[in-house]
């Protein structure tokens, strides 16, 4: 792509990310509104003290086990073309959800909402990995997906609680309305894309040839572990903090959605300046100092007294981390995920999970000295991968 090329195109790209990384907010409010208007459903329906493994669990299980299975049925596709349909799937398993009467319907669909959000989920990392391949804000892009997308969680607080006072069927609702919104938006914003004049018009679309594989290589197999780490100390943390706080401290969910503002800032701020400053050739740095900040987070986390205002501040270099560390890893995962990124972008969720699982571990045994180790255990990742991609650089 040349200069001139990438500038004229730039707009568009942009566009398209931002579609993509929009349908993802769609997906990541649903997951954060069911934590808050679990309450009111488990009355209305008579759920009881099961309506958080109800509403939770077989969601995680079924975007768990689609991942794997999404990764093979869709690994020669063009994931852009399959966006579309994949939004519209989420869209009628919310529109499920909120026709739900019973358990078991309500399991029913929270199970289809969570294989349709794995499957949309990965096409839509994977679409942003061939609409901006080889683009010189690449990074950036990666950068506003990971901000756009992100702030789904915060908007939840703000977006779902008005509807919920409604009714908690409405918020299911306004996810499928959402939902069938973006994928009208892409499928404006995918036309606009292919009228692009290419370098060679007259050349193939390699994302359809298939004729590019993957190529693993030190820096992949890093970011493929920083994906996991980060994910481990987010979870660790938001799981640690938010048990503290409601248990010790007596505070509502309600008040603990507020203090998470914290750590959703930092996390703006961190892919921010990414977006800012980040290039295609800057994955090591920012990756390296994305870890040492979470690392430091967990050291914070073990030693320092949990008091609300610590416990909040402690979730400042966690956002920070994550907010570096998403984008950039992202990019250098699916760099060289050649021009069949579905199947890489699968692993990539599949790692993200891993992390989460991990992390939650980790924070069910309450030991600050399993904390440390996970500060440990990231930083000597790091300086393994520091000499690994080094090794490999001069080679």
């Amino acid at each position: 792509m040349t200069g001139r090329g990438s500038a004229q195109n730039a707009r568009p790209v942009m566009l398209g990310v931002t579609v993509l990384a929009l349908t993802q907010f769609v997906i990541i409010v649903d997951e954060t509104a069911v934590s808050i208007i679990g309450p009111v459903m488990a009355r209305d329906l008579h759920l009881g003290a099961e309506a958080r493994h109800v509403l939770i669990t077989p969601f995680a299980v079924a975007f768990v086990c689609a991942l794997p299975l999404t990764g093979a049925l869709l690994r020669r596709a063009d994931p852009r073309a399959a966006v579309i349909p994949a939004a519209i799937a989420f869209a009628l398993t919310a529109g499920a959800g909120a026709a739900a009467q019973n358990l078991p319907q309500l399991v029913g669909a929270r199970a289809a909402q969570g294989a349709a959000a794995a499957v949309s989920a990965t096409c839509l990392l994977a679409s942003v990995h061939l609409v901006t391949s080889g683009h010189p804000l690449r990074v950036r892009a990666f950068a506003v997906f990971s901000l756009v997308s992100g702030a789904g969680a915060v908007s939840a607080l703000v977006l779902i609680a008005p509807l919920a006072s409604a009714s908690w069927r409405w918020c299911f609702v306004a996810v499928a309305v959402g939902a069938v919104g973006c994928a009208g938006a892409w499928m404006a914003v995918s036309r606009r894309l292919r009228r692009l004049s290419p370098e060679s018009p007259d050349a193939p679309d390699p994302a359809l040839s298939g004729d590019v594989p993957p190529r693993p290589d030190h820096l992949t197999a890093w970011t493929f572990a920083a994906v996991i780490g980060a994910n481990a100390v987010l979870a660790l943390t938001v799981i640690s903090v938010s048990f503290e706080l409601q248990q010790d401290h007596g505070w509502s969910p309600t008040q603990m959605g507020w203090g998470f503002l914290v750590l959703n800032g930092a996390a703006a701020l961190g892919a921010l300046t990414v977006a800012r400053v980040g290039a295609a050739s800057s994955v090591r740095l920012p990756l390296i100092v994305g870890m040492f900040v979470l690392a430091g987070s967990c050291i914070l986390s073990a030693t320092v007294a949990s008091t609300p205002i610590t416990l909040l501040l402690i979730t400042i270099p966690v956002g920070l981390g994550i907010g570096v560390v998403f984008p950039v890893a992202n990019h250098g995962t699916l760099d060289t995920a050649g021009a069949r990124p579905v199947g890489r972008a699968a692993a990539l969720g599949a790692a993200q999970q891993a992390g989460l699982a991990a992390g939650a571990i980790v924070a069910a045994t309450r030991s600050n000295i399993v904390v440390l180790g996970v500060a440990v255990v990231v930083a000597v990742g790091v300086l393994t991968a520091l000499l690994l991609t080094a090794t490999t650089a001069r080679t």
